[in-house]
């Protein structure tokens, strides 16, 4: 017992002496001990993280947040496409260091849209899209945005995106996009809008720079307006209804054709410039089918002479683009004429719409490489010369100044639709 009291003091008195400043030292010299404040002892405000990293948003589903920047990394979570999470930087190229939640850790750029480093490019899919201050409905509308428009995306949130657009003054839009065969809105003026539109009316595109953008499944007045002229230069010959369509597409692919640039259906910069530029790129239904050449209005008398008995010829329906080949055997004051083979005469039963008929139809015959605008009956009548074709009977081909063998006149409806396939073929 007095051995440990004895140690006890000992070590007292040592403590002393160490912890003692010498004589003239300072209390805050090297090897004093300073005083703990009591604030400091109180447990420290949580950081605010939010100043070291930038929102982004996923832009895929299923994005594996990994444990370390390598594929082979465990997966600390699955983010999904829309979800908000922070970018802390780029520790390795190609990788993401990133907040999510409770959860930290990696997920690769391609995956991540960064306000800061990402842009993208869409086209305005319908007329009329809103173009709103906030990503939400319940706000007012800062303009209404043209289809086909292109827009650049500067963010995401939810399911709106933040974008900038230029948009054409009231004045500017209410010109006629073509008269004259030239573009008054060349001069026309813009000006860039921000704000947000909601994603499911614009096309992400793979374009770099932000230029006009006509495409399937597209509808509104830009649209129309490409249809009334693709008609006017004869590639068009539907019903102008605003909707980029199957029929509008593969006019489109014909003007690109004939223009000589990329037939992708795509009308962009290159191809509206042509369009609505002054030039003589047009053609017509002859064209179209396929025929090669100027279509001659020429007379029976000197038709009679090319187109012998015993010939074949290729008919082409005006208004349906089909194709048959044909036998003349006979006629004197027209062309008295067979289909060469059962399916010859099947396709011109579907012309007739699956039923024979006495009426006219204008087309067009080629024979020894020229063709001639030209009509014919679609009823099988008197003598068959030709066999195994399923045509009992013969048919009827009319040209310029042809007459009918019984009364030995012009029949002014065959006329009618000489004339017409002369027009269509212009």
């Amino acid at each position: 017992m007095i051995i440990i009291t004895a140690l006890a003091f000992a070590v007292m008195v040592l403590a002393a002496t160490l912890f003692t400043p010498a004589a003239g030292a300072s209390a805050s010299g090297p090897y004093d001990i300073a005083p703990i404040p009591p604030a400091a002892l109180q447990p420290a405000a949580p950081a605010d993280i939010s100043n070291y990293f930038e929102d982004a948003t996923v832009i895929a589903e299923e994005v594996n947040l990994r444990l370390r920047p390598t594929t082979d990394s465990p997966s600390v979570s699955v983010l999904h496409q829309g979800n908000r999470i922070g970018v802390f930087c780029e520790e390795q190229p190609g990788w993401y260091r990133v907040i999510f939640g409770n959860y930290r850790g990696y997920v690769a750029s391609e995956y991540i849209f960064l306000p800061s480093v990402d842009t993208m490019i869409g086209h305005v899919m319908v007329d009329g899209l809103h173009l709103r201050p906030n990503p939400t409905t319940e706000c007012e509308i800062i303009c209404d945005v043209p289809v086909g428009s292109a827009v650049t995306i500067h963010d995401i949130r939810g399911d709106w995106y933040y974008v900038d657009t230029d948009i054409m003054s009231e004045e500017d839009q209410a010109i006629d996009p073509s008269q004259d065969g030239e573009d008054n809105r060349a001069a026309a003026q813009y000006e860039t809008r921000s704000g947000y539109v909601h994603k499911d009316y614009i096309k992400l595109s793979t374009a770099k720079t932000t230029s006009p953008l006509l495409k399937p499944e597209m509808s509104g007045v830009a649209i129309a307006d490409m249809q009334r002229e693709l008609k006017s230069r004869g590639f068009f010959g539907g019903s102008v209804t605003g909707y980029y369509g199957d029929v509008t597409l593969a006019a489109v692919q014909m003007f690109q054709k004939e223009a000589g640039i990329s037939q992708d259906g795509i009308v962009g910069e290159e191809t509206l410039n042509l369009l609505y530029g002054d030039n003589d790129i047009k053609t017509n239904a002859a064209k179209i089918a396929g025929i090669e050449g100027a279509v001659q209005m020429s007379s029976w008398n000197e038709i009679d002479k090319k187109f012998e008995e015993g010939d074949t010829a290729l008919v082409t329906d005006v208004k349906t683009g089909l194709q048959f080949e044909v036998y003349r055997f006979g006629g004197w004051w027209h062309a008295d004429c067979e289909p060469v083979t059962a399916k010859d005469t099947a396709i011109m039963k579907q012309c007739y719409s699956g039923s024979w008929s006495w009426d006219r139809r204008a087309i067009w015959v080629t024979v020894g490489g020229v063709t001639y605008a030209a009509s014919q009956n679609g009823m099988p009548h008197l003598s068959s010369p030709v066999s195994g074709n399923d045509f009992n009977g013969h048919f009827c081909i009319h040209f310029n100044d042809s007459m009918v063998h019984q009364t030995g006149r012009e029949c002014s409806r065959h006329q009618a639709c000489v004339d017409y396939a002369y027009r269509k073929a212009q």
